[in-house]
């Protein structure tokens, strides 16, 4: 014989979620003791072949030199590496006033042992300038043509 229940009984309708959030985390936990973490590997970048370079006159230079000791702040220089030391509102300002004369392409350059959280730093602060491109600066790999 079937049994109907009351109208007035609330029915107990749900799904348990606790075993499905058990497991989910045991997987996790799974996955994170059984990858292997590594870090810290040279990668050796190659030379790139089909850049298009951007004429020297045509750019505003800066230049970040490695930091003088551990944890000092990196140099910035206005130009080729021998120009004078610039805070990042000078090299603002240097970049403005080049965009104002025609010269919209800045050329970031900077030593490899300069934290790349500087180079952003620095990219993102002189791309304020309205109306000019960033180019990071890279050296030619020896025996490339």
């Amino acid at each position: 014989m079937l049994l109907r229940r009351d109208a007035t009984e609330e029915r107990d309708e749900h799904i348990d979620m606790t075993p499905m959030v058990d497991v989910v985390f045991q997987l996790m936990t799974f996955m994170l003791f059984s990858s292997q973490m590594s870090g810290g590997e040279l990668v050796d970048v190659p030379a790139a072949r089909h850049g298009v370079g951007v004429e020297q006159s045509a750019a505003t230079f800066l230049t970040l030199l490695e930091p003088k000791s551990p944890g000092a702040e990196p140099q910035l220089l206005l130009g080729h590496g021998n120009g004078p030391p610039a805070t990042l509102d000078q090299a603002k300002r240097a970049v403005d006033q080049a965009a104002r004369q025609g010269i919209r392409k800045v050329i970031l350059q900077a030593d490899g042992d300069v934290p790349h959280g500087k180079v952003l730093e620095v990219a993102a602060a002189v791309s304020e300038v309205e109306g000019i491109t960033v180019h990071v600066g890279v050296q030619e790999a020896e025996g490339m043509p």
